[in-house]
């Protein structure tokens, strides 16, 4: 056999590999998201958004579920986010709604995983088309899969990761090979800005590549004829002012650039850095983010001049914007991989070439391709060791299932209270019998900081004098709203018991009628209320139990946040268990032996253990 013909036989081995590597990659990534079950907790009230644009055939001019927007004294001081909110997502959520009305959480779980699925192989489409090497792609292509991972909410925002992604592709062919899908770009941002606010991305990116190529263009850096540059400016410029066909036109752009509503963001955690969260361990180290924010400064600096001018401004501002939200991480990891997996093949390939023969090289690439079809066949065997598919919601870690059934069965009366998460379940199940105080549209900020107040059991607050009452902050606030009972989660989304949880549990006004591993239902204990309080009074002890329970639990998956410990060792206090809650502090602080938070409360729980010595 001739030389040729070996290396011939070589490249369709390697042609067939790359093949395999692509249908195996791919199906366990949709494997794995298959077996996710339906978790967000913002999913709920987009479906119920979606019911009411379908049954009421328009969108809502004002909030529909929550019963503490109705009052005048809340009126909203923030109208236009009201707005957006209430409408900018409306086609997304109708057809959330039509598909989980026609198949159920089955239907919405394929939906997410086709869209994740899809977003990955559009970025592997364009690193193809760069001709990407296989095992450099694919290294990149995990990354980017493990970034995925924290992704998954069933949530419009499935279609921005999508089409950011996509736009991508479609502005980058053109600069490279005057692609006509360019032509695609209007229809592609009227569809996306009526689905997510998140097309504003889709508009920064555009306006990228119009600065970048103008740029490229005025220093002939770019080779584009007279029509060429006609069909650019033109395409692009439409799609911009075809994404502001939607119901909230200019402002979700408007919005998205200014620091006036950034009160809303405060203590969620979607909206905080994730370098922060790695420095309070409030979740261990995601390699994947930490390899993508080392590589592109690093791919930056040694690619010098020869990077792309576009490249270079959507690197540093999607990077900026992951640094400092963590909502942004995932669109990062996308726009970094498109780019940064190109570079790094050009870098290291020039480097093979470099220090290789021709005969050389190609088996190195020979390895390299079989070790990257090993690892992914390895990845996929793996995950058939799973669970099977379900295909439900995840009732027992974030969807309060049972205790809505609980209230709905028993009909409980009155106004409640309900935990910030849990709004857009209840508005799903029970509306418009009942309404919800909160939800995860944060849309009033008068409702926002009360329910602060309020989950948190604060005595007092520094705008508010309970003085004159002598009646704590937050019981006042329950008696204003007429609430009769409380729906609320054991723990808040950074491990840490919630405050009114303890506080109500040892409170003779407030009556436990129901918990379960993640929630509790407390009804006022008052003479209208006894035929629901002899039926279905529970012990204390059941309440204490499901802390300790999930706290325990949690702390050993979790080894690195110190917030369950945190949890129960106050759970321990609230029981008189003085030892052990000191335990549990000391243990926190082994796991984050700086913080002064966990060093007082420690040091005030020894020197209560001193007193209590003392005293006998």
């Amino acid at each position: 056999m001739s030389d040729n013909q070996k290396t011939e036989k070589t490249e369709k081995i390697i042609t067939a590999i790359k093949l395999f590597i692509v249908i195996i990659f791919f199906s366990s990534i949709l494997v794995f998201f298959l077996k996710i079950n339906l978790w967000d907790y913002d999913f709920w009230w987009h479906i119920a958004t979606g019911r009411y644009i379908v049954t009421e055939k328009h969108l809502p001019d004002k909030d529909p579920f929550s019963f503490t927007s109705e009052l005048q004294e809340n009126k909203n001081t923030f109208p236009e986010r009201e707005s957006f909110i209430l409408k900018q997502y409306w086609l997304a959520q109708s057809l959330l709604y039509l598909i989980f009305k026609l198949a159920g959480p089955k239907g919405i779980i394929l939906l997410r995983s086709l869209m994740l699925v899809l977003t990955l192989f559009a970025v592997f489409w364009h690193l193809n088309k760069g001709k990407v090497s296989a095992y450099i792609s694919f290294l990149f292509l995990f990354i980017l899969f493990a970034a995925s991972t924290r992704a998954t909410g069933e949530r419009p925002v499935l279609f921005s990761f999508l089409f950011t992604a996509v736009v991508f592709l479609i502005l980058d062919d053109f600069r490279t090979e005057k692609s006509r899908k360019i032509f695609l770009l209007p229809p592609l941002m009227l569809l996306w800005a009526n689905l997510h606010g998140g097309f504003v991305l889709g508009d920064i990116i555009i306006a990228v590549f119009l600065l970048g190529e103008s740029i490229n263009i005025s220093r002939k850096k770019s080779n584009y004829s007279k029509q060429q540059k006609v069909v650019f400016y033109s395409m692009t410029m439409f799609a911009i002012a075809c994404s502001f066909v939607n119901p909230n036109g200019w402002d979700a752009f408007s919005m998205s650039l200014s620091n006036r509503y950034e009160i809303f963001t405060k203590g969620i955690q979607e909206y905080q850095s994730p370098f922060g969260f790695y420095i309070k361990k409030i979740r261990p180290i995601q390699y994947n983010e930490v390899i993508l924010a080392v590589m592109a400064p690093l791919i930056l600096i040694l690619g010098n001049k020869k990077l792309n001018l576009n490249h270079v401004f959507l690197l540093a501002g999607f990077y900026y914007m992951a640094a400092t939200a963590s909502r942004f991480v995932f669109f990062y990891a996308i726009i970094a991989t498109m780019i940064v997996a190109k570079e790094t093949d050009g870098i290291v390939n020039g480097f093979f070439r470099k220090k290789l023969q021709e005969k050389s090289y190609k088996k190195v690439e020979y390895l390299l391709t079989v070790a990257a079809l090993f690892s992914i066949t390895l990845f996929l065997i793996g995950h058939f060791k799973y669970k099977e598919f379900e295909f439900k919601i995840a009732e027992k870690k974030s969807i309060p299932e049972a205790a809505v059934d609980f209230i709905e069965n028993n009909r409980l009366p009155g106004n409640m209270f309900n935990d910030y998460g849990y709004g857009g379940y209840i508005t799903w199940r029970l509306y418009p019998w009942k309404k919800n105080f909160i939800d995860t549209r944060a849309l009033n900020i008068t409702t926002m900081t009360e329910y602060g107040w309020i989950i948190e059991a604060e005595t007092n607050a520094g705008e508010v004098n309970t003085a004159a009452s002598n009646t704590p902050l937050w019981e006042l606030l329950l008696s204003h709203y007429k609430v009769n009972f409380m729906l609320l989660s054991l723990f808040d989304v950074f491990g840490d018991a919630m405050p009114l949880v303890l506080e109500t549990v040892e409170h003779d006004k407030w009556v436990p009628i129901y918990n379960d591993s993640i929630s509790v239902v407390l009804i006022k204990n008052v003479p209208e209320n006894r035929q629901f309080i002899e039926k279905h009074k529970i012990s204390r002890e059941n309440i204490y139990n499901a802390l300790i329970l999930r706290a325990s639990i949690s702390s050993l998956s979790d080894r690195t946040n110190p917030r369950y410990l945190m949890a129960l060792g106050d759970t321990f206090y609230k029981m008189g268990r003085l030892e052990d809650a000191i335990k549990a502090y000391e243990y926190a602080l082994k796991r984050m032996p700086d913080n002064l938070v966990i060093k007082a409360k420690l040091d005030m729980l020894k020197s209560e253990r001193d007193k209590q010595k003392t005293s006998r």
